[in-house]
């Protein structure tokens, strides 16, 4: 079955200005935006520069082997993306990354010049940091983020730089840093909005869903989740989704490497799977019976927890699992008599919901 780099080797040889950016091209430039630029000697600057030369730097950059976030799958992308007449000649930069523990944000983004009059404005989603997953935790009882209010400000910032149309695009909390930076911009900008492509990120409260900002930029969001999608299933949202066929199992279809393309786009499905109804269904509910002072304690422990164990990764946690586990035993013995039960309840919660979820549902598909 043929992925996005297989759709790079079918399509690769005609530029973009002969056939116009389709949903494979921006699910590329989503994957793009994940390429650990902060970590090459010199970062892309405000300049753009074309893609192939991006490709050369990274591949060339002998340290980026010891970076976790360089992939071996995003190595294959950035060579086939370089190489190509499709995407090679396009211009990229604008880079910026923040990362701030402090306030548990991770935010990148990067905007790409497609060549005909047009750019893309690319957010990227988390990365395998604790920072980056505590955030998303966040989105969960909190909004806007610190990550949204910069995705706002970058935005606007390169809109006023940058004439012409722009197209908004990102994946997982990209995704929605997308969708809020559509939705809140400046109206001028957001009457500049072609297209907001959200792959697979999570959506919003009402309060945000009903806001005459967001009324006004829903109608061009057009979000793609796999057929057993989380994250992409988490709160509310307007738009209608696009389901596609994933090879992955369980979670790992979050990942667009497992996205099964067919021509110019992906393979489309009628809807989720029993399962993703199942986990999206109980969480909401777990969610619903907690008020946002208990998740937010309970998200805080939890971040506690991981940044005790000193791993700035999901990696090096994996990696250092038994000093995970004592790091774990050990939170729990430190923890007040009030917080061990208000955790505690809150995951008795999420069992009780689940278990309710399969008695109603009589669940019994396999993700």
């Amino acid at each position: 079955m043929s992925d996005l780099i297989d759709y790079i080797a079918w399509r690769g040889d005609i530029p973009l200005e002969l056939d116009g950016l389709n949903e494979a091209d921006a699910a590329i430039l989503a994957r793009f935006s994940y390429i650990p630029f902060e970590c090459l000697e010199k970062p892309p600057a405000e300049e753009l520069v074309p893609v192939s030369d991006l490709m050369r730097m990274t591949l060339g950059d002998e340290s980026l082997d010891r970076e976790e976030r360089w992939k071996l799958r995003d190595r294959e992308l950035m060579a086939a993306m370089g190489a190509s007449r499709r995407f090679g000649p396009l211009r990229a930069g604008r880079f910026v990354e923040r990362f701030d523990e402090r306030l548990q944000t991770q935010f990148s983004a990067i905007t790409v010049a497609l060549g005909d009059g047009r750019h893309a404005v690319v957010f990227r989603g988390t990365d395998n940091t604790v920072v980056g997953w505590k955030e998303d935790l966040n989105m969960s009882y909190l909004c806007p983020i610190p990550g949204q209010r910069y995705a706002v400000e970058y935005l606007d910032r390169i809109a006023e730089e940058i004439p012409g149309p722009l197209l908004l695009i990102g994946h997982s909390k990209g995704g929605n840093l997308a969708c809020f930076a559509g939705a809140f911009c400046g109206e001028a900008v957001q009457k500049r909005i072609e297209t907001v492509y959200n792959f697979d990120g999570p959506g919003f409260f009402d309060n945000i869903l009903e806001t005459p900002d967001y009324q006004r930029v829903w109608p061009r969001i057009r979000t793609v989740i796999p057929q057993f999608s989380v994250v992409g299933m988490l709160l509310g949202r307007d738009e209608e989704s696009r389901v596609v066929h994933s090879t992955g199992n369980g979670l790992h279809q979050h990942d667009m490497y497992t996205w099964e393309t067919l021509g110019p786009g992906f393979v489309h499905l009628g809807t989720v799977t029993g399962g993703s109804k199942f986990v999206d269904s109980a969480l909401k509910a777990w969610i619903a019976e907690m008020t946002p002072e208990q998740f937010e304690l309970f998200a805080d422990t939890v971040y506690k927890f991981m940044a005790d164990t000193n791993s700035r990764t999901l990696h090096q946690m994996r990696e250092n699992l038994l000093d995970t586990l004592k790091s774990f035993a050990r939170s729990l013995g430190n923890m007040d008599e009030e917080t061990r039960r208000a955790v505690l309840e809150c995951v008795k919660l999420l069992l009780l919901n689940a278990g309710r979820e399969v008695k109603e549902r009589g669940w019994r598909e396999k993700a």
